[in-house]
């Protein structure tokens, strides 16, 4: 029990800290995602479990890769004083957990393309769905553009982990959209198919670009 309340002592550390700063605050929102991806990767494991169904155990495995990367992020990376060598090796760790995401995220989009799956959304909630994806996908890229003001390699990997999210948040909301509106199969095919090629071309080189400049800093220490 002890273990227990220590532990979220250190997940929810507010303190005196104001949330105009971007350490901070990202690591605040790392903190938070990972309760909430938790929750998402425990209902699709039960859902997929209960319905022996491919799709949640996948979505469930893309929610458990969020869940690791945020951990690791949190509780290493940030862990890290600045200028330390060790970010650097957590920041390429990092990246090539990403790739791991990447292939988790492609598998995904496979599967919404060729074999219709999309996610289900009640129709007021769609709305308030598109709102929150698109303003979190604006809010991703504006950040990604800011973090060059910023050196920390730990920030680059937490930043380059949002964009990827939003970008297939962005991606399963347009399946669902389609559904809804219940769009000709073969357009529908055909707009995923460019969406989701873009989408994971997209975040493989975001993972990508982030390894590879975990590894132009190393080779400089």
């Amino acid at each position: 029990m002890r273990n227990f309340f220590e532990f979220i002592k250190k997940l929810l550390p507010l303190g005196n800290k104001k949330l105009s700063d971007i350490k901070f605050r990202t690591e605040l929102f790392l903190k938070l995602g990972v309760i909430i991806n938790v929750g998402f990767a425990s209902y699709n494991i039960f859902t997929g479990i209960l319905y022996r169904s491919v799709w949640f155990g996948g979505v469930a495995i893309y929610y458990i890769m969020l869940c690791l990367i945020k951990f690791f992020l949190i509780y290493r990376g940030f862990e890290r004083k600045a200028g330390d060598i060790k970010e650097l090796y957590d920041f390429r760790t990092c990246s090539i957990m990403l790739l791991v995401l990447n292939l988790t995220i492609a598998i995904l989009i496979c599967q919404m393309i060729w074999q219709n799956k999309s996610h289900l959304y009640g129709e007021s909630v769609i709305y308030v769905a598109t709102i929150f994806t698109l303003f979190r996908l604006s809010a991703a890229i504006i950040d990604t553009l800011r973090l060059r003001k910023f050196h920390s390699p730990t920030l680059y990997a937490a930043k380059a982990l949002s964009l990827s999210v939003a970008l297939m948040s962005f991606f399963s909301l347009q399946t669902a959209l389609l559904d809804r509106i219940n769009t000709d199969m073969s357009v529908k095919r055909g707009l995923n198919i460019v969406t989701g090629s873009v989408v994971g071309v997209t975040v493989a080189t975001i993972a990508l670009k982030s390894l590879l400049k975990a590894e132009k800093h190393l080779k400089k220490q």
